[in-house]
Parts: C-alpha cells; structure tokens; sequence
C-alpha cells in the first residue's frame, strides 16, 4: 500500500509541473502577442506620421 502512496504523490507532483509549465508558456505567449501588436501600432503610427508629410 505504501509505494501506492509514493506512485500517487509522485503523480500530484507531475501534475503540479506540468500545471506550471503550461502556465509560464501561456505567460510567454501572451507576451509575444503583446509585443507583435506593439511592433503593428508602431507601424501603424509611423505610416499615419509618413502620410502628414
């Protein structure tokens, strides 16, 4: 019974990394999803600016 124990606790451990791991490569997604609308608007504003001149 007990190695049933350490085979369920080494599962929830698992579990818990992937849990992490999914999260931070959400956190990095959302971040390069930022920045490509950041790089979008400042070409956007360098258009509208090119267009003035």
């Amino acid at each position: 019974m007990e190695s049933h124990k350490k085979i369920i606790l080494r599962m929830e451990l698992q579990i818990g990394q992937l849990i992490r791991l999914v999260a931070n490569l959400n956190e990095r997604l959302d971040a390069l999803e930022q920045e490509e609308r950041d790089i979008e608007m400042h070409k956007v504003l360098q258009v509208k600016r090119m267009s003035r001149i």
